[in-house]
């Protein structure tokens, strides 16, 4: 029922890493496409290598335009549509299922998205400055009982909530679950949008866009206004972004404030034929109250 979209540019051993955390921790009825970018040659062997320690998943490369790219994959997609970025971990085991996800999707108020990294344990964020600040759990937020499900669930409206706080974020790519319908609307729309912008007679310093996930997700800003007010959530989070480095420069996001691991070196340690093990890292070390935690992923390198 479900199709997991991973963005994925030079960072092979974390993408291993986030792979075996969906694969041991998520749904088993979850379609897992990597949409990747190389920036060498030798990025590009480690690619290969990964293709075949995960010959369960498909990889695709992108192409000139991520917008068509992701657009095709939305295309032969599930039903229910997730994205990843490489960086993410889906870090304990979900007590719920799909069919669990589908019928929350079908409450009489239904939720513009899921999110998977999204919970009562979900109380801080980072304003930028490396200083974790209170983004308090809405009021009121309702819990949903699901009668198969092991999980409750938690439903609120995010229009009560603050502009900018992960409360009221609804159109993330990470760990946000969507319709495949509505996530198809969106993909038409902005590939549309980006052939006109792509056009080579306009003033390409002020309108073209960039090919990236950061990119993907700022236009995605664009529906925040015609998706529904609410939004759903497991009630303690289960997916946890790590931003222990930076691959892209469209946005200069936080990162490895506290466990500053070179994208370089981690591909080093991939090519030497070392691999992160999900089950070595201390998840509780490092209390997880904000969707971006740093955790300290080398210690499960072997």
């Amino acid at each position: 029922m479900l199709t997991s979209i991973v963005f994925s540019k030079d960072r092979p051993l974390q993408l291993d890493l986030c792979l075996k955390s969906i694969k041991q921790n998520l749904f088993d009825d979850n379609k897992i496409v990597v949409l990747y970018k190389t920036s060498t040659d030798l990025y590009e062997s480690h690619y290969a290598k990964i293709k075949e320690e995960h010959d369960d998943v498909e990889f695709v490369k992108q192409g000139h335009s991520i917008w068509s790219s992701i657009l095709e994959i939305v295309k032969n997609a599930s039903p229910y549509v997730t994205f990843f970025t490489d960086d993410g971990i889906v870090f304990r085991k979900v007590d719920f299922t799909m069919e669990n996800v589908d019928v929350v999707f079908n409450a009489p108020q239904p939720p513009a998205t899921f999110s998977l990294r999204m919970g009562l344990n979900s109380r801080t964020r980072d304003y930028g400055d490396g200083e974790q600040r209170e983004d308090p759990v809405p009021k009121p937020v309702y819990k949903l009982e699901v009668p198969s499900s092991q999980e409750a669930f938690l439903l609120w409206n995010r229009t009560g909530v603050g502009v900018g706080g992960y409360w009221s974020y609804a159109l993330s790519v990470d760990g946000h679950i969507f319709t495949k319908g509505f996530m198809l609307h969106c993909c038409e729309e902005l590939e549309h949008l980006y052939k006109y912008y792509d056009n080579k007679s306009l003033p390409r310093e002020t309108l073209a866009w960039s090919n990236t996930p950061n990119r993907f997700e700022l236009e995605l800003q664009r529906f925040y206004f015609f998706t529904t007010p609410m939004m759903a959530s497991p009630e303690f989070s289960c997916v946890v972004n790590s931003p222990n480095n930076r691959v892209q420069s469209d946005a200069e996001n936080r990162n490895g404030d506290h466990y500053s691991y070179d994208a370089e070196y981690l591909a080093e340690q991939f090519g030497l034929g070392k691999r992160i093990d999900l089950n070595k890292i201390d998840f509780d070390k490092v209390k997880i109250t904000c969707p971006h935690t740093e955790i300290d992923i080398l210690e499960g390198l072997s």
